[in-house]
């Protein structure tokens, strides 16, 4: 058994990696123990073997047979493979195989196949290569492999990765002696971590544990698993913000700033203890919690979107949309474009809240997605698409495709949807699943090829029929438990811990108190955002409670299908009807938040002239404007706002001092750009294709004037966006794109015309004086 086991391995490895593994430097104390847990793996999953049922011979062929030329289909078509697999799973020695009693005590069954499938995932050489780096390492290796409950909990997660966030998705090489350190390490750090460990217990039905009061303990374990190989951290420096999803290893310290295991775990301990974290996070797995701990933000970054989206966006956090929870907000904040950060300086200053503040395409938007959710404990699995960028995330009804298309066009590294989304869903069955991890260990243990991870992705159909017999029986269990028994809501008891989260979304559903207009001792006069009395019927206005108390106006923006400015800023209006005892001159200030810099805002008091208010962002805090001076009757005073801008900015309050206050001022770079002049709709012409606005002596229109020229002119105006020729402002003539209209941000394309895009004709646009 000793050669079949290591060649096996080896194999495996070969062909995870796309070849042969290269020379290992194993010589001295590494080849010691490389000898010593290659006869452990072997002698262990030879007793694996010895009580292993055979399958019928005939059986056997005829499924693998079946299996081998299956390449997708309908359930229709796939009924034969399904059947065969029904026939050998039904065996009697195969089921009384997979539902034994559990056997976890040494010399149990179940104890050799932990043993044996930790020592085949992580491999002897990559356990000696670990443990001969220091007593340390030593230590908990032996710490591991002498565990057996702990070896069960970590295969049942899914194991520990072998690649940054499982992007490899290799079978084996997996760094099964790097999380027992990390997890070691843990436990030294957390006092609270170690008691929950000596007074709470597992499930006693199930392997695969949910017990509320448990949680702790699984994402101590997850964090271990997820971060055995070290996560680089996002945008800790400029030279990252281009990189797809970790910034990129360089020899520079700064840029290999990885996320700290122990740090990481002890922010979501804390973060949970304060009941920062969502409700369903109590009932997360260890596979669960090993993609919730994993985010390449830093600590800080976290914390932030927690605390602003509570203040900026509390109807993301409240509602009851599980699967869109906080993720709603790249819909709503992270318009789809070229990051506009050259145009904001400052504002992105290599933190998460340059997304919203810049914006950007698929990626930075599927970014966002993905570190929202994980920022309040909530799962997170890729994804990659066809030229797009997506992400998966779980809620108690399952795991969802947010931002792109179905599972079939999902793929994360080597692992292709559909075989994560099946695995998610086979989980439910916690029992049935229990089995197929059973039928996993003994192909392991057999030394079988496992199967391909990329079967059923719509442009992968060479990965079917990948594996072993007991390999592939094994991937139609998961496929009949799923069938047979479809995965219902997972239950959401009491929290242990009450949640900030849940006290909103109670609030949410509740009618708040209506709020008033006041006056404090000194004569300053607070005006609450809700009460307004008045709106122009297309402005983008709504009233939300407050995280913290009383409630909240936001306004969306200047409902302008052109860009900023906005041509009709009547439409945006909002406004109050105040009394006032005393006339004269009063200062007024705004309580606002947003995540958007350069947005505005205008203030007339009785139907008198326009002033600007001087907006600033705020990153999503709380800031107070400063102060302008207005004049006010005796009476009602009717005083209303406009925007041109059409982001949200959301309102706490009105302020109107008595006495100018002295309100600290912002960041120069934080208060808004003017934005320059344009010219009226009829100054745009479209040329023909077979010149430019410089030929015909006229201006080419500017980047910030595109779209009002492409609406002007009757185009569909998409935004910016980056394109191989045709310079400038520019509307698509033919084709499935007829009638676009663009701003090409590429400064360096050029073109002789008539220029071509996508096979189509393409026009510029021009300033016609």
């Amino acid at each position: 058994m000793m050669i079949t086991a290591l060649t096996a391995i080896a194999a495996m490895s070969a062909a995870t990696l796309g070849g042969p593994p290269p020379p290992s430097p194993c010589t001295g104390p590494c080849a010691t123990l490389l000898v010593k847990y290659g006869t452990m793996l072997n002698e262990t999953c030879a007793k694996v073997t010895a009580k292993a049922p055979t399958l019928n011979a005939a059986d056997e062929a005829a499924f693998m047979k079946l299996y081998q030329n299956f390449t997708g289909g309908n359930s229709t078509v796939e009924a034969p493979v399904v059947a065969a697999a029904e026939k050998l799973l039904d065996a009697s020695d195969v089921q009384a195989f997979l539902s034994a009693p559990d056997s976890f005590v040494p010399g149990g069954l179940d104890a050799d196949m932990v043993l044996c499938a930790t020592l085949t995932e992580s491999t002897p050489l990559g356990l000696a290569e670990f443990a001969s780096m220091g007593s340390e390492e030593m230590d908990a290796v032996s710490a591991l492999l002498n565990n057996t409950i702990l070896m069960r909990d970590m295969l049942v997660a899914g194991g520990a990765v072998a690649s940054e966030t499982d992007k490899g998705g290799n079978v084996v090489g997996k760094k099964f002696g790097q999380a027992m350190a990390i997890y070691l390490k843990l436990q030294q750090a957390s006092p609270m971590l170690r008691a929950a460990l000596e007074a709470t217990r597992g499930d006693p039905t199930y392997w695969d544990d949910r017990s509320q009061g448990n949680i702790l303990k699984r994402l101590a374990l997850g964090t271990a698993l997820g971060h055995a190989v070290p996560i680089h951290q996002h945008y800790p420096d400029p030279d990252c913000d281009s990189a797809y999803d970790w910034c990129p290893q360089k020899a520079t310290p700064l840029n290999e700033s990885e996320v700290d295991p122990v740090a990481r775990y002890l922010h979501y301990e804390n973060a949970y203890h304060n009941g920062e974290l969502d409700p369903a996070t109590e009932v997360l797995t260890g596979f669960e919690c090993k993609h919730t701990t994993n985010s390449p933000a830093s600590n800080s970054d976290l914390s932030w979107i927690r605390a602003s989206m509570f203040i900026y966006r509390p109807d993301h956090v409240a509602t009851t949309d599980y699967s869109w929870r906080y993720a709603r907000a790249v819909r709503t904040e992270v318009a789809y474009g070229d990051p506009q950060c050259a145009s904001m300086p400052g504002a992105c200053d290599g933190h998460y809240a340059e997304i919203p503040a810049a914006d950007g395409v698929c990626g930075p938007r599927a970014f966002f997605g993905r570190y929202t959710r994980l920022a309040f404990g909530m799962p997170t699995w890729g994804a990659t698409q066809p030229g797009h960028a997506a992400m998966t995330t779980w809620a108690p009804d399952g795991w969802h495709v947010l931002l792109g298309a179905s599972w079939p066009f999902c793929w994360w590294g080597d692992r292709g949807g559909p075989d994560f989304y099946l695995e998610a869903q086979a989980r439910e069955n916690r029992g049935d699943f229990q089995q197929v991890l059973r039928g996993t260990w003994l192909s392991q243990a057999l030394g079988e090829e496992p199967v391909g991870q990329s079967w059923g992705r719509s442009n992968d159909p060479k990965s079917w029929g990948q594996g072993g017999p007991w390999a592939a029986l094994m991937l139609y269990a998961k496929k009949i438990s799923v069938a047979k028994n479809p995965p219902t809501t997972r239950e959401i008891g009491p929290s242990v811990v009450p949640t900030k989260v849940a006290a909103l979304a109670a609030k949410w559903s509740q009618p708040q108190p209506a709020e008033k207009i006041t006056t404090t001792p000194e004569g300053n006069i607070r005006i609450p955002a809700s009460v307004y009395s008045m709106k122009n019927r297309s402005a983008a206005v709504s009233v939300n409670p407050s995280a913290d108390a009383g409630q909240q106006l936001m306004h969306g923006g200047c409902a302008s299908s052109v860009g900023p400015p906005c041509t009709d800023v009547p439409t945006s209006m909002f406004g109050y009807s105040v009394p006032i005892t005393t006339a004269g001159t009063y200062y007024l200030t705004a309580n606002i938040t947003t995540w958007h810099p350069n947005q505005d805002m205008n203030v007339t008091v009785n139907d008198g002239s326009s002033q600007a208010v001087p907006m600033q962002y705020t990153v999503g805090w709380w800031n107070e404007t400063q102060p302008i001076a207005v004049t006010l009757t005796a009476g009602n005073n009717t005083i209303a706002f406009t925007r041109t801008t059409v982001r949200p900015v959301v309102y706490k309050n009105f302020m109107l001092y008595k006495v100018k206050p002295n309100i600290p001022k912002p960041p120069a770079n934080y208060t808004p750009v003017p934005s320059p002049p344009s010219p009226p709709p009829g100054a745009y012409i479209e040329i023909p294709a077979d010149t430019t606005c410089e030929k015909q002596g006229i201006l080419p229109v500017p980047a910030d004037d595109c779209s009002r020229a492409c609406v002007a002119l009757g185009f569909k105006a998409s935004g910016p966006r980056s394109r191989p020729n045709i310079s400038g402002c520019f509307v698509m003539t033919q084709g499935q794109y007829e009638n676009d209209c663009n701003y090409n941000t590429n400064a360096s394309a050029t073109c002789t015309p008539p220029c071509t895009l996508y096979g189509a004709v393409v026009r510029s646009l021009c300033i016609r004086n």
